[in-house]
């Protein structure tokens, strides 16, 4: 399995991934330091990784996720000011049938914006809101999302040097801050 394990499927709706590099926090495992060595999971390899040297910060990654958050739903929410907070914890269903799984940060009266945790990675998500009667909103929809898409690009890409979009089943593509400012 890949960053690509997650996927929307309205005809509508799209997403980016922010890879665990960028969100998990490493700290040495120095238990006589009064300031711990921190570092992101991206700027450690292999054999740090494995060494034993660097211990899993679950409080440091939930930080890192949450500031990733925030800048992005402070500059998306300037950007689109037809967007807003979600309050308290709200969660959708991926599917019609399948888990509550997606927790909503952002909505507007057309779409919600979602964060998904894939294994890898963080997915983003831009998903169609549904009328319980009809399909009325979808000629709105059409015609926005593809702005909002990539309002949702740039306001990562402001954060986070690199963000990833799916490419098929179990697949991903990288898009990096300078190739999207190009």
């Amino acid at each position: 399995m890949g960053r690509g394990n997650v996927c929307v499927t309205g005809p509508h709706e799209g997403l980016y991934y922010i890879d665990n590099d960028h969100v998990h926090v490493y700290r040495r495992d120095d238990p006589f330091s009064d300031e711990p060595e921190t570092r992101l999971m991206g700027e450690l390899d292999y054999g740090e990784l494995t060494g034993g040297d660097w211990l899993y910060d679950d409080w440091g990654t939930g930080e890192e996720e949450d500031d990733i958050l925030e800048c992005f739903m402070d500059s998306f929410g300037r950007m689109f000011p037809s967007f807003s907070r979600v309050s308290g914890e709200q969660w959708v269903r991926d599917g019609a049938y399948g888990d509550m799984n997606r927790r909503l940060i952002m909505e507007s009266g057309l779409f919600y914006v979602a964060v998904q945790d894939n294994e890898w990675s963080l997915a983003v998500e831009l998903i169609q809101k549904e009328s319980p009667y009809d399909d009325h909103l979808s000629g709105l929809q059409a015609r926005h999302y593809q702005r909002y898409l990539d309002g949702m690009k740039t306001c990562l890409l402001e954060r986070l040097p690199s963000i990833c979009i799916r490419t098929g089943p179990w697949t991903s593509e990288r898009i990096t801050r300078e190739e999207a400012s190009a």
